[in-house]
């Protein structure tokens, strides 16, 4: 057996499918040549018995193997280190080679591979099962590949398969070529479950946080990194410089972000305050909380819900939060547009009474001087929650809409529902005017300003509001009743 040609194929499980159409095509080329006796091709799920210590038959192999090929598609076998490195030291002399057949970059091959010099796999011609024997340009191809050259080479190491084993030269070539195109292609076929793109079909993004030196996660830390979809950082009407080797994702930090949204009298941005405090919540495996807070977005003027959906924590302590910006559907109602409007009025004043001023006793004591300072700021962002929440629902709804509105109320009551406008947007700017810029520590003189303006908002708007709900039951009582449908 000292003619015998033995190859070691070392190869990640995942691409069985090309070690066994290379021991397939190395037979071939052994049966047209001295004989398939002469080859003997060591793949561990074949050449290890049930039941046997593999690492005395691996030695075994490597110590009689005059080639090892490595195959490496991007997977590394847990073994291709100890192999080579083993095989290494049996065979120290470069009488019996290492190859690698490989479909990546070069740069991108183990370590272990460096110095060696290894076959890149191309693909140089369209492949068809039932095909016709490469010829002509695609011969020449196929001959001088890369897998063509070391498929010459490893023939004649022992003079396995050569031209004078053919009664034609040009058969000897033919079967050269065609043995390589086989290889490639089963390069090919090994990554048909391999991702071939991803294309999000909804806007998102990924917050990474850095670990934390010490304590409990209580903010997210402002040079966080937020990575995300174009798409999402045009609804917030950002601009980010896309990656020069087009693999990043356009990213940003959690201050630069936060910079960004925040209006110039208000440092506070309603949704990301709550996302934050979900993200929070998650690092210390509790629930979010249920409240809805939504935000328009600053382009298409759309609204949009920021769910938070995973969460990763890492081995070294770093975490990785999955958000996705979801646009609410259209919420309207069908039917009459101005019975329509109007039941949208009515469900809208509805929300104010039922959410503030059916239990104003309980509202006020939600910014009573007895409250802790840490309950006064969630009392705070919670009456935010609840003013964008509905301002947006109320766009969801069409209720932004003035003109409309007038027209579905009737003309006679023209100047109260433009009234009702009016007062909302002074209410709200008056609020926001003596509101502090942010919640965070509060000095006393600071939090009974913000308290003052709180009551002052809400009591505004709770008178206007009673009269505002009685007009939309009037009106859209009188609606139905004039309906003979009804």
């Amino acid at each position: 057996m000292a003619d015998t040609t033995h190859a070691f194929i070392s190869y990640a499980h995942q691409d069985a499918i090309i070690a066994n159409e290379l021991q397939k095509q190395l037979t071939f080329l052994a049966e047209k040549g001295k004989g398939k006796t002469f080859l003997g091709c060591f793949l561990d799920t074949k050449s290890i018995p049930k039941g046997q210590r593999y690492e005395p038959i691996i030695r075994s192999g490597l110590e009689q193997a005059d080639w090892l090929i490595a195959i490496f598609t991007g997977d590394q076998s847990v073994y291709c280190g100890y192999e080579i490195g083993l095989y290494s030291v049996i065979n120290p002399n470069a009488d019996k080679p290492i190859i690698c057949l490989h479909d990546v970059d070069k740069s991108g091959l183990p370590a272990v591979l460096d110095g060696y010099n290894t076959a890149m796999i191309t693909q140089v011609s369209p492949y068809a099962t039932n095909g016709p024997i490469p010829s002509g340009s695609e011969l020449n191809l196929w001959w001088d590949s890369a897998v063509g050259l070391f498929l010459r080479e490893f023939c004649k190491t022992k003079g396995l398969y050569t031209p004078e084993h053919c009664d034609n030269p040009s058969e000897y070539t033919v079967d050269i070529a065609r043995a390589a195109r086989n290889i490639s292609y089963a390069f090919e076929l090994a990554r048909q479950e391999d991702e071939k793109e991803e294309t999000p079909v909804q806007a998102s993004f990924e917050i990474t946080i850095n670990p934390q030196l010490e304590g409990e996660l209580t903010r997210v830390p402002e040079d966080s990194v937020l990575a995300g979809t174009s798409r999402a950082f045009d609804i917030l009407g950002l601009n980010l410089p896309l990656s020069l080797s087009g693999n990043q994702a356009p990213q940003i930090t959690w201050g630069q972000l936060r910079k960004a949204l925040a209006q110039s009298d208000r440092a506070n941005v309603p949704w990301l305050d709550k996302l934050e405090v979900d993200v929070v919540l998650a690092a210390a495996r509790k629930s979010p909380k249920a409240d809805d807070v939504t935000f328009k977005g600053r382009r298409d003027n759309r609204i949009y819900r920021a769910i938070l959906t995973r969460h990763k924590l890492f081995m070294n302590g770093k975490r990785r939060f999955f958000v996705l910006l979801v646009e609410t559907f259209d919420r309207r109602f069908v039917g009459d547009p101005q019975t329509s409007l109007l039941l949208i009025a009515l469900t809208l004043a509805s929300r104010w009474r039922f959410t503030f001023f059916e239990r104003w006793n309980e509202t006020l004591r939600q910014f009573d001087d007895s409250l802790s300072d840490e309950d006064f700021q969630d009392s705070c962002r919670q009456l935010e929650y609840n003013m964008e929440w509905m301002e947006h629902e109320g766009i969801e709804l069409g209720a932004d809409d003035m003109d409309a509105m007038v027209e579905a109320f009737g003309f006679e009551n023209k100047a109260r529902v433009q009234r009702f406008y009016t007062d909302w947007d002074k209410a709200k700017k008056d609020l926001k005017a003596r509101m502090p810029q942010s919640f965070e520590g509060l000095k006393p003189e600071i939090r009974a300003q913000t308290r003052d303006a709180v009551i002052a908002f809400l009591t505004a708007i709770k008178k206007q509001n009673a009269e505002f709900l009685k007009l939309c039951i009037d009106r859209y009582g009188e609606k139905i009743r004039s309906n003979p449908g009804c």
